[in-house]
């Protein structure tokens, strides 16, 4: 009888030692997978901060592009309209007309 009680012993000390070891397994993919994500999240927060201060320059850029396309050509833009689409010339001026035949 002490054979039988040898083997149940036996096998009770094995299923824990590979439950241990399945949780070990775990624990070591969870805290993998954890250092992944912060790795990642810390690139994407570099990333992000790049990107926000390429939009403010870009903005910046912007606002003087418009400033000075707005500000000095708009009598140049309003006789190029003037002339294009309303046909206005200034007075004295003449125009000619080619066909394209």
């Amino acid at each position: 009888m002490r054979r039988v009680a040898r083997k149940r012993k036996v096998k009770m000390s094995f299923v824990p030692a590979i439950i241990s070891i399945a949780l070990i397994v775990v624990i070591v993919l969870i805290i993998t997978r954890f250092n992944d994500i912060m790795q990642q999240r810390e690139r994407i927060v570099s990333e992000s901060r790049q990107l926000s201060l390429q939009e403010e320059s870009l903005k910046a850029r912007l606002e003087n592009l418009q400033f000075m396309a707005g500000g000095a050509n708009d009598a140049a833009k309003v006789e190029n309209i003037a002339r294009g689409q309303l046909d206005m010339v200034y007075p004295g001026e003449i125009i000619f007309r080619v066909s394209g035949e």
